[in-house]
């Protein structure tokens, strides 16, 4: 009788380990935090809107957009080609090279985070632009604060 329980409890464990899953991008609004690996500092955030087919952003210069296919893997965008400082045009420069070609993953906390070989490339934190319902992410940053 315990070895036909314990051989329950063993399937058990796999049988909800296996149903266990990996929390899926959540569609909205969201700002760049990090992009290989490196903080990122700039003068107004870079606001990135996430809608499940394609993230669609602004700065740190220009308008951009990339697609997301079904498997969630990031395609060959396209941007504006305004100028700006240098350094904001190779900030811009690297999140979209870090952006293309990534693979579109998501934290239990909201957070969105692009992968490529298995490396963190650009992480997008979660905006909550209204803040008037429900309860905001706590890693959301206020609007007001933007």
């Amino acid at each position: 009788m315990k070895s036909i329980l314990a051989l329950l409890s063993v399937f058990s464990l796999f049988a909800f380990a296996a149903c266990s899953h990996t929390p899926e991008p959540i569609a909205g609004a969201y700002i760049v935090s990090e992009v290989n690996g490196t903080e990122v500092e700039t003068p107004e955030p870079i606001r990135v809107t996430y809608t499940g087919e394609n993230f669609v952003g602004k700065g740190p210069i220009n308008n951009w957009s990339v697609p997301v296919n079904e498997k969630g893997i990031i395609g060959m965008g396209f941007s504006t080609k305004m100028a700006g400082p240098p350094e904001l045009m190779q900030l811009e420069g690297e999140l979209l090279a870090a952006l293309d070609g990534g693979l579109v993953t998501a934290r239990s906390d909201g957070v969105i985070v692009i992968t490529k070989d298995g490396k963190d490339v650009v992480v997008l934190t979660p905006v909550d632009p209204t803040m008037t319902v429900g309860t905001p992410s706590p890693t959301a940053i206020p609007s007001n604060e933007l």
